[in-house]
């Protein structure tokens, strides 16, 4: 099964547990296209495409600053079960091979992906479709927090349980891309932080996303992990309950020369 098969099998539990990314991070990249000359808003349409997009996480946030939003997935069923917003048009493609317009993007964003591509084709489309000036953002997030009880429970009981089914690419990210080479200058990215209210059953919903996890239930059923949540609400209590879940970002930028 391929990565984007796996995460079309339930593409509508993908687009309901995955977070939602900080309002910061968008005000954080949309400046930065200011600065780098991009037009600004009210002169001319400021352009982002969202590579990768899933079920729209990042596309909504980007579609409420810039006016228009390009967003595609090589899965139609996340496309077919994506958030929908007046500034974004959806498309099923390739994101090495876009078809879209040269020099067309103020800015271009991968978020939780950038470790799926195949760079020497994804690079030069890159290249190929920012603006001069333009600016390049890949985002993602590392394993939730929650108690230290809670996350200890996860790692022993979920976490150890399916690391053999994570994919060697999972690496990139978990390494905070720095072993991606980037073919521009990277720019000093503040730090920013995913904090979700969520219930238990919100936690392990988002943990059932997990590719390993679902490489794991679909060899060897789901029992290990639905044990795992009554053990964990041992330590949580009302399983509505809400409670935050920290996620720290990765962030990678940079800039194409002028």
């Amino acid at each position: 099964m391929s990565h984007h098969e796996l995460f079309s099998d339930k593409s509508s539990l993908y687009s309901r547990a995955r977070p939602t990314y900080p309002v910061a991070l968008y005000d954080y990249l949309s400046g930065l296209c200011v600065k780098s000359g991009s037009p600004t808003k009210g002169t001319e349409q400021r352009t982002a495409w969202d590579c990768a997009c899933g079920s729209g996480q990042a596309a909504i946030g980007l579609a409420e600053i810039f006016d228009q939003v390009i967003a595609t997935d090589v899965s139609r069923q996340q496309i077919e079960n994506a958030k929908t917003h007046p500034n974004i048009e959806y498309r099923v493609c390739q994101s090495e091979r876009s078809g879209l317009l040269s020099h067309s993007m103020d800015l271009i964003c991968v978020a939780q992906a950038l470790h799926w591509f195949d760079f020497t084709e994804f690079w030069p489309e890159v290249m190929r479709i920012l603006k001069p000036g333009g600016i390049f953002a890949a985002f993602g997030y590392n394993l939730p927090r929650t108690s230290d009880e809670v996350d200890s429970l996860i790692q022993r009981e979920v976490l150890d349980v399916v690391d053999s089914f994570w994919a060697p690419q999972n690496q990139l990210l978990w390494d905070n891309y720095s072993h991606v080479d980037f073919p521009f200058d990277l720019l000093e990215a503040p730090r920013f932080t995913i904090n979700m209210d969520w219930s238990l059953h919100e936690l392990f919903d988002f943990i059932g996303t997990f590719s390993a996890v679902r490489r794991f239930i679909d060899e060897h059923g789901d029992s290990p992990i639905r044990e795992a949540y009554v053990n964990a609400g041992e330590w949580w209590g009302d399983s509505e309950q809400k409670r935050t879940v920290t996620l720290d970002l990765v962030l990678r930028v940079g800039a194409k020369d002028r």
